[in-house]
C-alpha cells in the first residue's frame, strides 16, 4: 500500500492505520452508529455485530444494535428513532428492501450516513444510501449455477429453495442462478421462496417437492446454508441419497455439511471483512475522505477438497 505524506504525518502523531485508513482517536469525532439488521436471531447478523463491537474503538465509533425482528415496521421505526436521537450513521440490512425506502430517504435528508450491509436498496433508490458493503449476491447465484453445470455436463433436474421472499439476497441469488443456467442442460423443476430464513420451512418445502417430483430430483440449490440443513433433513427422512446440494453463506452449518458430505458446495461470504469494510468506509465518509460507494467482498467456493484449509466460521 502506498502511504501518502498525510498518512505518514498521521502515523507519526500516534494514529492507527487500520485496513488502509488512518484514524486519530484524539482528533476524529466519535461517531454514533446504529446497526439495524433484519434480525439479531440471524447468526450472521449477530456475528457481524460482534465484529463491529470488537473493532469500533479503532474507528472511534460507538455501535449500537437495534433488532429488526424480521419486521419491516420495526426496522422502519428504528431508522426514524435513530434520526431523532442524533445518530451519525446507520448500518442497515432490512428484511424488505422496498419497505424501508421512505425512512432511508428521511435519514439521507437529515444528513445521516446510510450504509447498506449485505443487502442493497433497489437500483432506482440507491442515491439515498451512501455506502453498500457485501458480497455480490447475483454472482453468488451464478456460481451456484456453475456448480451444477460443472457437476452435470450432460444435464440434470434440480430444485431451488429460496430465502425470504422480497429480500435483496433472495432476489439477486434467484436471478443470478437462473440467468446463469440459460442455455445449459440444467432444468429447474420447481422454485419456492420462504416467508422467513427458516430451516423448518425449507424442510417442509423440500418434503412437498419430494412428494411431487420424487426420483427426478438430482440436485437442490438452497439460498443459504442453514436452509440447506432443512433440505438435507427432508432428503434423509425420505431415504434419498446422492442428491447434489449447493448453498450460499459460509456459516458453520455449511462448513459442517460439506465436511459430512451432505452438502457438496458452500459459496462463502466473509462476515469479518464485510463488517470491517463497513466501519472503515463510514469513517472515511464522516471525515470527508475519498471512498467507494459500492464495496464487494470476494466469495470463497468451499468444497470437500478445500474445506479443511479455510478458516472455520464463527457463526
Amino acid at each position: 500500500m502506498k502511504r501518502t505524506k498525510g498518512m505518514l504525518t498521521a502515523l507519526a502523531a500516534g494514529c492507527v492505520l487500520t485496513m488502509g485508513l488512518s484514524v486519530c482517536a484524539e482528533d476524529a469525532k466519535t461517531l454514533k452508529v446504529a446497526y439495524i439488521p433484519n434480525s439479531m436471531s440471524n447468526e450472521m447478523n449477530a456475528y457481524g455485530y460482534k465484529i463491529m463491537e470488537e473493532n469500533q474503538d479503532d474507528y472511534n465509533m460507538e455501535v449500537t444494535a437495534f433488532d429488526g425482528k424480521y419486521d419491516a415496521q420495526t426496522e422502519t421505526s428504528a431508522i426514524t428513532n435513530c434520526i431523532g436521537q442524533g445518530f451519525d450513521a446507520i448500518i442497515l440490512c432490512p428484511s424488505d428492501i422496498n419497505a424501508v425506502i421512505p425512512a432511508v430517504m428521511q435519514a439521507k435528508e437529515a444528513g445521516v450516513i446510510v450504509a447498506m450491509y449485505s443487502a442493497d436498496l433497489p437500483e432506482d433508490y440507491r442515491e439515498y444510501r451512501d455506502i453498500f458493503v457485501g458480497v455480490d449476491d447475483t454472482e453468488a447465484g451464478e456460481k451456484a449455477a456453475q456448480a451444477f453445470i460443472d457437476q452435470f455436463p450432460d444435464g440434470a433436474k434440480v430444485l431451488e429453495v429460496g430465502g425470504t421472499a422480497g429480500t435483496d439476497a433472495q432476489v439477486r441469488r434467484h436471478d443470478g442462478f437462473n440467468a446463469a443456467l440459460e442455455g445449459s442442460n440444467i432444468e429447474v423443476l420447481d422454485y419456492q421462496a420462504t416467508s422467513s430464513w427458516s430451516s423448518n420451512e425449507t424442510m417442509a418445502i423440500t418434503e412437498d417437492m419430494i412428494v411431487k417430483y420424487g426420483d427426478e430430483i438430482q440436485g437442490i440449490f438452497c439460498h443459504w446454508d442453514g436452509g440447506a440443513t432443512g433440505c438435507i433433513e427432508a432428503l434423509k427422512n425420505a431415504g434419498i441419497e446422492g442428491t447434489y446440494v449447493v448453498a450460499i453463506d459460509g456459516s458453520r452449518s455449511g462448513f459442517d455439511q460439506v465436511k459430512e458430505g451432505t452438502q457438496n458446495v458452500c459459496i462463502s461470504q466473509n462476515v469479518v471483512n464485510i463488517s470491517l469494510k463497513t466501519l472503515e468506509t463510514i469513517r472515511k465518509a464522516a471525515d470527508g475522505g475519498e471512498y467507494e460507494a459500492e464495496n464487494y467482498v470476494p466469495l470463497d467456493i468451499v468444497t470437500a477438497e478445500n474445506v479443511e484449509d479455510l478458516p472455520y466460521p464463527e457463526w
